[in-house]
């Protein structure tokens, strides 16, 4: 059934918009006629004419394809709310895709209220559109869907998925200062060493004397960083090109992961933030009665690092043969040991699921601590650094400049 975004005034003389489903743009007019709206505009949707049977993340328009985690946290968490306060999820869905703007998200949610009115599951109709909602929320849903806990699953996934984007953009925020001074820093030393050294060092060469050894190494620097700068800069984007297209293959993935993992500092942060989202996302599972197996594989998929996902997928092999999760995760050697030890501490009280979710509320704070100590580590660091090399090339040039005030003097 086709689906209109229509704007219409209502009979206080308030501006309406929203969706509607209809057999055609008359009937459509009818129904809004029906609820005392007066149509002002009313269009297809883009892409609603495809049936909801052959309708899928493919034939979504280019701009609708993804949907930001914000917005989908927000829906969800309205859809919760609204499934809370009674409401069918046909009605919970028309009331949320109304009080979306027109864009991704609404194109998405206007299409699965299609798929349900059609008579498909609400995991169903998540799972035709994977690039917008992951394996986690999915599965959680259908586990829902056969428990009849929906609104407490939604609440509980829109929890997880809040935890989950806190993590990240306290990860960003740390990256991004250090980012921004090293890209500061490599700008600014290329400006002395291109245009400001050479024109004060040309006083220098010009008087033919005997320079001091660190004005000729700066000298010898500018000069090599003028002739050659179109070859540098060529050579760097080749080298970008080249690791960029290393780290799309699955082995430069993992070597990159195995690096980050064994780097001071960097690495315990790593390790505990790839735990916790594991951990996370297998607790949130396994309490919304996702079986162990599937929550198994949906934790490893998210945890962001290839080497987590391949201790994920032993510890799942080992687990459908009937082991426990304590021993393989031993093996892997690469979960802090505090994580074996609620591992097991799960298994044997039959609590795994609420062991896991502590276990990743306790790790979030770590990551979140050793962040902003890093952070206050890494800050005087860069300006040390900046400011020596700053300092080195004033050096150079003032060396020069107080030999020839000794021989006037």
């Amino acid at each position: 059934m086709p689906v209109y975004e229509y704007t219409a005034v209502d009979a206080k003389g308030r501006n309406k918009q929203g969706i509607i489903s209809a057999e055609s743009t008359q009937a459509a007019r009818q129904l809004l006629r029906a609820k005392r709206l007066f149509v002002s505009t009313l269009a297809e949707a883009a892409g609603a004419g495809a049936s909801a049977q052959t309708a899928s993340a493919s034939s979504m328009p280019v701009f609708s394809r993804r949907v930001g985690r914000a917005e989908l946290l927000t829906a969800t968490q309205v859809l919760a709310t609204l499934l809370e306060a009674g409401l069918p999820l046909d009605k919970a869905l028309g009331s949320l895709i109304e009080q979306m703007r027109s864009g991704r998200a609404k194109w998405v949610f206007s299409h699965i209220l299609e798929r349900i009115r059609e008579g498909q599951d609400f995991s169903t109709a998540l799972a035709a559109y994977p690039a917008v909602f992951p394996p986690t929320y999915i599965s959680m849903v259908r586990s829902a869907e056969a428990t009849g806990m929906l609104p407490i699953v939604l609440a509980n996934l829109a929890e997880y998925l809040d935890r989950q984007m806190a993590l990240t953009r306290t990860l960003q925020a740390a990256l991004a200062y250090p980012a921004f001074m090293f890209l500061f820093g490599i700008v600014v030393m290329g400006l002395l060493l291109v245009y400001v050294i050479p024109e004060v060092t040309r006083i220098f060469v010009d008087l033919h004397r005997a320079l001091p050894l660190p004005t000729v190494i700066l000298i010898a620097v500018s000069n090599f960083f003028r002739a050659w700068w179109p070859a540098i800069f060529g050579g760097l984007a080749g080298v970008i090109f080249g690791l960029s297209r290393l780290l799309r293959t699955r082995r430069g993935r993992i070597l990159k992961d195995r690096l980050t993992l064994i780097l001071p500092v960097v690495g315990a942060i790593a390790q505990n933030a790839a735990t916790a989202r594991m951990a996370r996302t297998l607790g949130t599972c396994l309490n919304q009665g996702v079986t162990m197996l599937a929550a198994l594989r949906i934790a490893g998929s998210v945890s962001g690092n290839v080497v987590f996902e391949q201790a994920m997928e032993r510890i799942r092999d080992e687990a459908s043969q009937g082991g426990g999760l304590t021993d393989p995760m031993r093996e892997a050697d690469i979960f802090p040991p505090i994580t074996i030890q609620l591992v097991s501490a799960g298994e044997q009280s039959g609590r795994l699921g609420e062991l896991l979710i502590g276990l990743a509320r306790m790790l979030e704070n770590d990551v979140s601590t050793r962040i902003k100590s890093a952070s206050s580590l890494f800050e005087p660091i860069m300006i040390l650094l900046l400011g020596g090399m700053v300092g080195l090339m004033v050096l150079a040039v003032l060396l020069p400049i107080f030999e020839m005030s000794s021989l006037i003097g």
